[in-house]
């Protein structure tokens, strides 16, 4: 019976690994110690995490797509995941006023240029104002945030919330010039000779067609353009209206909620796969039919139709059926010949995708595009071929989600700092720090995963009120004693073990278990490590069976103590990991 474990040594990454959630986030937010924090009834403590990580907690509370909820072990364990999510808006909704930023001017005399006043150039600033430098953000649109502002419809991202955490960056001295589109008065080869470098993050506000017969037609308004309308207040009566949205993200989502709140009189969705494959939060799915809106699923338009050659009169649709995986999993659209047929509509919107608008890119510079018109930049330092000019977010990759561009801003901030001073800031190195009293909530397994509040449905006819109410203090505390506090671990010292097992027998996961060293296979490190412990001595122990290990399966562990109350030897602690990370200044004084 060999090889029946293959095991690894922890070391660092291995730790990092198995905080699934912090792990998963682009930033790696630190997910437990701001929930642990909530438990405590410490709101200001957890908001603080937050922005030190991210930046945007009120925002993202509200919109991320949440990668962190995927990995959570609870969900992967037990029942559902920890609404992570909505725990970093009870930190942000419940946080008491923190006094602003002390800023000063800049300390190092180099200046930073930023195109685009959305969360990726918005983050980016953030870092290097706190880094030392003057930046300047140069924004097209009269009101700065990007898609948050004019992508994103208030109901769902209240504008005071914005405006919020805008403010907050502002004070730390970034200059935000609105109105101001580079390439006509203002180039981009004017900013290289004003500014020692810049960052482009002018993000994808360009509509995608959908590619058939009849798309130019009046009455067609592509999704990204509808929502902007909608958020500038540029006028759209749709009153009485028969309205169709092409698309299963979320702006097919914030572009059908909102043609209902103008009045349309009929609202549906039109899309090509299932809702399994469906690339939005189910909250949102439900929140759609419960408003009204019908979703035809396996549905694909294929022409435009018009009764006067001018105006949209209706659709013609054809059925489909799922065939096999396409590269990113998801199963292949596949039209079903004979099923074709109409629906009278009087506005269309396509909202499939959006794409960046390069335009505005001078030839002359010289600057690297590919095929697929998208600027090609370094993927680790964000610099492009021309030397000072980085960018990121969603102008180099196509629409991403926030948390993802946030993330692209504060490493692309980290490469500007390293270009204007040749310091490259390390990460401070993870460490352990023993938790004296690990205490997990009696009846953590039992406890169900908390449901978000929203506004009744007759109170859904506002573009402004918000749907979803956050959770109550207590709510919120409820839901963070659900956490399992991935970050904590056991460690074993195994100069104290006496191999008695009581770890083993006390263990309600069945984590740990004692194997015999033949049973065992590791890789180069564990060999070493056998080899330090026995010696010339391995082989007579392993014929007499003396050779015995502590294996544990982290993957199982709920971190509930036991095993280490347990030890009669003190061989087992609770020790919680913090992450290696960077260190940019939480204030400029």
């Amino acid at each position: 019976m060999l090889d029946r474990f293959r095991i690894r040594i922890p070391d660092p990454s291995w730790f990092e690994e198995n905080i699934g959630c912090e792990n998963a986030c682009p930033v790696n937010t630190r997910v437990p110690q701001y929930i642990s924090a909530i438990s405590r009834g410490e709101f200001n403590r957890s908001f603080q995490i937050n922005r030190e990580d991210n930046l945007f907690p009120a925002i993202l509370g509200r919109i991320c797509v949440h990668p962190c909820e995927e990995k959570c072990r609870r969900g992967l364990l037990l029942d559902s995941p920890v609404s992570i999510c909505s725990l970093k808006r009870a930190s942000a909704d419940h946080k008491s006023l923190l006094p602003p930023v002390k800023t000063s001017p800049p300390r190092k005399g180099k200046r930073v240029a930023i195109i685009g006043a959305g969360p990726s150039g918005l983050s980016a600033a953030n870092d290097l104002a706190r880094l030392g430098y003057e930046v300047t953000i140069f924004e097209s649109f009269p009101i700065p945030g990007g898609m948050l502002n004019v992508g994103i419809p208030p109901y769902r991202l209240p504008r005071k919330i914005v405006e919020e955490a805008i403010e907050e960056v502002k004070r730390l001295g970034v200059e935000i010039l609105t109105h101001t589109p580079i390439g006509k008065e203002l180039n981009l080869e004017d900013l290289r000779e004003r500014y020692d470098a810049v960052y482009i993050a002018a993000g994808a506000h360009k509509a995608e067609k959908l590619g058939i017969p009849g798309e130019d037609l009046k009455g067609v308004i592509h999704g990204v353009t509808f929502m902007r309308m909608i958020n500038l207040k540029e006028g759209l009566n749709l009153i009485g209206k028969r309205v169709a949205v092409i698309g299963g993200g979320n702006t097919a989502m914030d572009a059908s909620r909102s043609s209902l709140r103008l009045g349309a009189k009929q609202v549906m969705i039109l899309y090509r796969r299932t809702r399994e494959e469906m690339p939005v939060d189910p909250r949102e799915i439900e929140q759609v039919e419960e408003e009204g809106i019908q979703v035809l699923y396996l549905t694909q338009p294929i022409r435009v139709l018009t009764g006067d050659g001018i105006n949209v009169s209706g659709l013609r649709c054809i059925k489909n059926r799922l065939g096999e995986p396409d590269k990113d999993g998801r199963r292949r659209p596949i039209p079903i010949e004979g099923f074709e047929f109409d629906i009278e509509i009087d506005l269309l919107i396509p909202a499939v995708s959006q794409s960046p608008d390069i335009s505005f890119l001078p030839e002359e510079i010289g600057l690297e595009i590919s095929k697929w018109d998208r600027l090609i930049v370094n993927p680790d330092t964000f610099e492009s071929n021309v030397k000072g000019i980085f960018a990121g977010g969603d102008f180099i990759t196509g629409p991403r989600d926030v948390i993802r561009v946030i993330a692209d801003g504060r490493r692309a901030a980290l490469s500007i700092h390293h270009y204007l001073s040749g310091e490259r800031l390390e990460k401070r190195s993870g460490f352990f720090i023993p938790v004296k009293e690990h205490e997990i909530h009696a009846d953590i397994e039992k406890i169900p995963r908390e449901k978000m509040e929203t506004i009744p449905l007759y109170e859904r006819m506002s573009l402004e009120k918000e749907v979803e109410l956050g959770f109550s203090k207590e709510a919120a505390q409820k839901e963070a004693n659900r956490c399992l506090r991935c970050h904590i671990f056991t460690i074993f010292d195994r100069s104290k073990c006496i191999l008695c097992g009581g770890c083993v027998d006390i263990c309600p996961k069945s984590c740990l278990r004692m194997a015999k060293l033949e049973e065992v296979r590791g890789d180069e490190r564990f060999s070493k490590l056998v080899e330090s412990i026995y010696g010339s001595k391995l082989e007579e122990a392993e014929r007499l069976n003396m050779a015995t290990l502590m294996i544990k399966d982290e993957s199982r562990c709920i971190q509930c103590g036991l095993c280490a109350k347990r030890c009669p030897t003190g061989a087992i602690t609770m020790e919680e990991y913090h992450r290696a990370h960077f260190s940019i200044p939480n204030e400029v004084t």
